[in-house]
Order: structure tokens, then C-alpha cells, then sequence
């Protein structure tokens, strides 16, 4: 079981309008996007994100108080043919896999506390814990 470092994920918060990879994440070409579990449990909203095949440095993540963006690739693999095949050309039978470019917007039943996330990849699931945001009460004086 890996824990990725936030380091090891490109993530880019709501309120950061400097950056300039938020231009990645608007565009019209998608090619798939991933199928998600999203929960709460106690004071904590946990999203699971199938992301088969997808290197966690081709993953992009835009979070904000009420949702989050994840974008990303997944690389199709090469194919190519073993050296001593006759015919050059590959003959593919059944071509199922999505590949390319996927993104998704995930909307929160409350708002989070988005720089507090916790990130997991492991066997093909991107795990994503954030606490809830707590109330803040004012006094009126």
C-alpha cells in the first residue's frame, strides 16, 4: 500500500487563480470518464475513483469548497510485434479499454475543508478523504 505525498499529485485549489494549468482542465475533448463511490462517513467525505492503468503523475486535481475536478490521462500501451512475426500488421479482435484524456467533476453533499485532503492510488483506486468544514458560529455583540 502506497501513500502518495501531496507533492506527488498535481493539485490546484479554488482559490488560486495564478495558475495557469487550470487551462487544462477546460476542454471539449474527453475520451472517458472514470466511475466513482462517493461517501460520508462521521465528519468526513470520501470519494473512490477508478483509475486503472492511470500513473499518478498523469492525474490532475482542481479542488474547491463544493466540488472537485479530477482530469488526467490514461497512456495506451505500445503495441508492437515480436521480432520474428511475419506480417507487420496488428489485428486487434476486441478494442474495449478507454484510453486518453478523462476528466471528472464531483460535486460535495457540504461543503469541505479542501487543503486538508488525504490522497490514496492504490490497485487501480484513487481514494480521497476530506473533513467536512466545520461551522463557525460569530458572535454578535
Amino acid at each position: 500500500m502506497k501513500n502518495f505525498r501531496h507533492s506527488d499529485f498535481k493539485i490546484i485549489y479554488e482559490n488560486n487563480t495564478q495558475n495557469q494549468e487550470i487551462d487544462l482542465l477546460i476542454t471539449d475533448f474527453v475520451n472517458w470518464e472514470p466511475l466513482i463511490d462517493l461517501y460520508v462517513i462521521d465528519d468526513e467525505v470520501i470519494i473512490n475513483v477508478e483509475l486503472p492503468g492511470v500513473a499518478v503523475n498523469d492525474i490532475l486535481i482542481y479542488v474547491g469548497r463544493y466540488f472537485i475536478i479530477l482530469s488526467g490521462i490514461k497512456r495506451s500501451p505500445v503495441y508492437t510485434k515480436p521480432q520474428s512475426a511475419i506480417t507487420p500488421d496488428i489485428v486487434f479482435h476486441n478494442f474495449e479499454i478507454s484510453y486518453g484524456r478523462f476528466e471528472r467533476r464531483i460535486d460535495f453533499p457540504m461543503p469541505i475543508e479542501p487543503r486538508q485532503g488525504k490522497y490514496k492510488l492504490e490497485n487501480g483506486i484513487l481514494t480521497i478523504k476530506f473533513p467536512i468544514e466545520k461551522e463557525r458560529i460569530i458572535p454578535i455583540e
